[in-house]
């Protein structure tokens, strides 16, 4: 299969990403199988999600597909993907969430994604810490314009306003149904992968320790008498 062969199927398996897991991995297994076109390949990635046909749901799944592509580039011990997917992070986040009331609806996915990113090392603190932010934004401004949008609409005719609200929805009900179905696929995947911890960021630290350091309790009078309790079950038991 030659660049322009790879080019036409790798923009098929994008357009047609769903929220299934098996789908997002083959379509990153395609991307490692053909990676010395890794560069044209990731083109794709990124003229997809800034496609004006690309739906507010398929870009969704094209961030979970890359979460995906990052997974599988390390397990196979090629990062090129990784390090093109940091290198335009930035492009990917306003094409998922732009700075619009589509792109707010997204905010929230985009932010979880980020952090799962995290997690696995990919993403860095700092990084999570300006993209949460700039969603965040994002959010608070686009539900202000909403709420003064609504505010607008006023008279005595139900049907007059029932009309406009309609005409201001952004939604179909066909995609507001889909994305409801596909999100609840998705928080199936996130809870499976919740109890990862942070990569090692040098050789001093160790994550499992200081997650479990921070997260016990100081030293009290209670632990002392749990403690004592204890120790008689202990000795009571020895015959």
């Amino acid at each position: 299969m030659d660049a322009f062969q790879c080019r036409l199927h790798f923009t098929k398996l994008i357009s047609n990403l769903t929220a299934s897991a098996v789908a997002a991995k083959q379509c990153a297994q395609f991307a490692l199988k053909n990676r010395d076109v890794d560069e044209d390949l990731f083109s794709v990635i990124l003229e997809q999600l800034q496609s004006k046909d690309c739906s507010m749901n398929v870009r969704v799944n094209v961030l979970y597909f890359i979460e995906s592509l990052c997974e599988q580039s390390l397990k196979a011990d090629y990062p090129a993907y990784v390090k093109m997917i940091q290198r335009d992070l930035g492009l990917i986040i306003d094409a998922v969430a732009p700075n619009d009331p589509v792109g707010a609806a997204n905010a929230e996915t985009v932010r979880k994604v980020l952090q799962s990113l995290n997690r696995k090392g990919i993403v860095d603190r700092k990084t999570l810490k300006d993209m949460s932010e700039m969603l965040a934004e994002r959010e608070v401004a686009h539900k202000a314009v909403d709420e003064s949008s609504d505010d607008t609409v006023s008279g005595d005719d139900d049907d007059e306003e029932h009309a406009e609200r309609q005409k201001r929805r952004r939604f179909s009900d066909t995609l507001i149904q889909q994305r409801m179905e596909e999100d609840r696929e998705r928080h199936k995947r996130l809870r499976e992968n919740i109890w990862q911890i942070p990569a090692t960021q040098s050789d001093a630290e160790d994550p499992e320790f200081e997650k479990a350091w921070e997260e016990a309790s100081d030293l009290n009078s209670d632990d002392f008498e749990i403690m004592r309790e204890e120790n008689e079950i202990l000795a009571s038991s020895i015959v």
